[in-house]
């Protein structure tokens, strides 16, 4: 039976214990906007995932989350794990409130959570693609997830793993900047072959990234020829950029011109399979989170959910 209340995962954690913190006037505000809803907060990471499956379970149809990118992402994980209901009969808003917020500038939702919450019952659907990632852990493993906007390997994963022991703080883009640079003077890139579209480029890939949207890393633009609803995955690969053009350069990473540089290479795909000798693998991050090693497999779900969106 389908249930016509929203349900609304809240990340107390979210931009460093903002979710928590505004979860009263969140509340005010959707009472003021007349919308319907339940609600559950996610403790610990990865529980996002198995309350939105549980709900989807018990005949909820609209999911929203509370929370930033690292929460969208567990959200729509829990929606299209579940096998009860094709995933393309559910519908996805966000609230955000987290550090980054870099999916909902591909869909211009406003940052503002007073705004967002209307588009909950003013916004249209919208169909969007959902990628699945097939990766390996340390014990050769095979595991998969979902994702709704960036994944990376290379210079791209190894600024995520970073995070895990560096503390947040501040302007996201700021924090995400002293990231990218701070990262240069240690990085060193490894050989992987990419497998797409009836193509293989092998090489000591200094950054790889696969989009369905346009940003990530605090609003860098490495795929902006991604579209959510073309069934395609963006692929951007950098081969022999020099770190220090990473310094110089820094700003054509969020105007999306560095794409133009001679070692950038894009394209687009719906299947992408990247390997590594075993040794020397390569790891993969998606939608900020860090997951684990290659080999790593992109496979594309088009028009998988819906979203509200302007």
């Amino acid at each position: 039976m389908q249930v016509s209340k929203w349900f609304i995962i809240v990340n107390p954690a979210a931009g460093n214990g903002k979710g928590r913190k505004l979860w009263p006037d969140i509340q005010r505000q959707l009472e003021k906007a007349g919308i319907d809803y339940v609600f559950e907060f996610s403790c610990y990471a990865g529980q996002a995932i198995s309350l939105a499956e549980e709900a989807v379970l018990k005949g909820y149809h609209k999911l929203a989350a509370v929370g930033g990118d690292g929460t969208v992402n567990e959200v729509v994980n829990g929606m299209c794990r579940q096998n009860q209901y094709p995933s393309a009969q559910l519908c996805f808003g966000i609230i955000p409130v987290g550090t980054g917020n870099d999916w909902i500038k591909t869909h211009s939702i406003p940052k503002d959570y007073k705004k967002a919450i209307y588009l909950l019952r003013s916004g249209r659907q919208k169909e969007h693609d959902v990628g699945q990632v097939f990766y390996h852990n340390k014990a050769g493993i095979r595991h998969h997830r979902y994702f709704v906007n960036v994944a990376g390997l290379a210079y791209d994963a190894y600024v995520t793993k970073a995070t895990k022991v560096r503390p947040k703080w501040g302007n996201s883009q700021l924090y995400y900047l002293y990231l990218i640079l701070s990262c240069v003077k240690t990085y060193k890139p490894s050989l992987a072959k990419i497998t797409f579209d009836g193509q293989t480029m092998e090489h000591a890939f200094y950054n790889i990234t696969i989009g369905q949207c346009i940003y990530n890393g605090g609003g860098t633009k490495l795929v902006p020829h991604a579209d959510p609803q073309d069934g395609l995955f963006a692929l951007t690969v950098f081969k022999d950029i020099a770190p220090w053009e990473v310094i110089v350069k820094a700003a054509k990473f969020y105007n999306g011109s560095i794409t133009k540089h001679k070692e950038a290479f894009t394209s687009q795909s719906k299947h992408i399979l990247i390997e590594a000798p075993e040794q020397s693998p390569a790891f993969v991050e998606v939608d900020g989170e860090y997951l684990g090693q290659s080999p790593v497999e992109f496979v594309m779900h088009a028009k998988a959910i819906q979203i509200m969106a302007p």
